[in-house]
């Protein structure tokens, strides 16, 4: 874990979804066991961009 502004982080990637405007609409926290686990992780992104697109 790192600590920045005394905000505790995983080490690791964001992958940020953000709409045309740039609004923030999902934050995903890539670690390595994520990554390891790449068909849970595209599972979870398609459901967020389909909730996303049911918005709209």
């Amino acid at each position: 874990m790192l600590e920045n502004k005394g905000v505790l982080v995983k080490a690791g990637y964001r992958l940020l979804l953000v709409d045309k405007d740039g609004v923030l609409v999902s934050e995903f926290q890539l670690t390595e066991n994520a990554l390891g686990q790449p068909e849970a992780f595209v599972a979870a992104l398609r459901e967020s961009i389909e909730s996303v697109e049911e918005e709209l």
